[in-house]
């Protein structure tokens, strides 16, 4: 479905007939996913990756209605640089979908350096602070469009990520302030919240390089991982005219995780009612 831009607070509206929208993070996992569905749905994308063997790759998949491009979410004349580029090949950009970040292994406060929080921290946060200025403020001057962030479940049921919950929490307060500030100026800002999603991202944490997930299953009630491509519809619909109330919000998708978490002390999710 096209993104659709409010010409202001009433709901009128216009189509873009060609519309781009740009991705942080987009050369792999719920980015990919969600550059796909955009090229899929008639728009263009820009993929913004540190990563540019796997930004290319999926350039050439998806053909020439996707420009990848590299620059780091944190240096801010990077970026600049990306915009400026992305603007230039691009059809008018609607969309903005930060996907951008590094993950994080559970471990202690004792034994946490500081930088390690911060790099941790800044990736995820900073860099969603940045992009959302640097292309957020582009499509409030020229008149609207739509911002996804990527909260996570861990915004909301942290665990022992000492970095990644709280940049995550973080996600989501930004989300609602951005929300608010560019209502008026038909710029909608939400964010989904993924549960434990199969992608590299979530296989990285293992200190062997094959990570045990029976846990993380079993904690979630419906029994599997969530697919980069479900999470990817959310992030589609929220960009979409199908979602034109709705700014400043956080929309799980997480299989049941976050519901489910009260279900601890009652065994198993198939024998609590019995």
């Amino acid at each position: 479905m096209p993104v659709v831009i409010q010409k202001d607070i009433r709901l009128e509206s216009i189509t873009e007939p060609r519309y781009s929208v740009i991705i942080t993070g987009g050369g792999s996992g719920i980015g990919a996913a969600t550059a796909k569905r955009v090229v899929a749905g008639g728009g263009h994308v820009g993929i913004i990756d540190l990563n540019t063997e796997m930004a290319n790759a999926l350039k050439i998949e998806l053909g020439e209605r996707a420009i990848a491009v590299h620059a780091d979410v944190l240096d801010e004349h990077q970026l600049m640089a990306a915009h400026e580029t992305l603007e230039r090949k691009l059809p008018t950009i609607v969309g903005l979908v930060n996907c951008a970040g590094i993950p994080q292994a559970p471990k202690s406060i004792e034994n946490y350096p500081t930088e390690e929080w911060w790099a941790v921290v800044g990736s995820h946060l900073k860099g969603t602070l940045i992009s959302c200025r640097e292309f957020g403020s582009a499509m409030a001057v020229r008149g609207g469009g739509a911002v996804v962030n990527l909260a996570s479940v861990m915004s909301f049921r942290p665990g022992p990520l000492l970095a990644y919950a709280p940049a995550k929490a973080g996600i989501v307060s930004l989300t609602q302030v951005l929300g608010v500030q560019w209502a008026n100026r038909s710029v909608r800002v939400n964010a989904v919240a993924p549960g434990w999603t199969n992608t590299p991202f979530l296989r990285s944490g293992d200190r062997n390089g094959v990570r045990d997930l029976t846990p993380i299953i079993a904690a979630t009630p419906m029994g599997r991982l969530i697919e980069p491509e479900e999470v990817a519809e959310v992030i589609q619909f929220l960009l979409s005219s199908s979602s034109s109330a709705i700014t400043g919000t956080t929309v799980p998708c997480d299989g049941g995780f976050m519901a489910g978490c009260g279900w601890a002390p009652y065994n198993s999710f198939a024998d609590a009612m019995e």
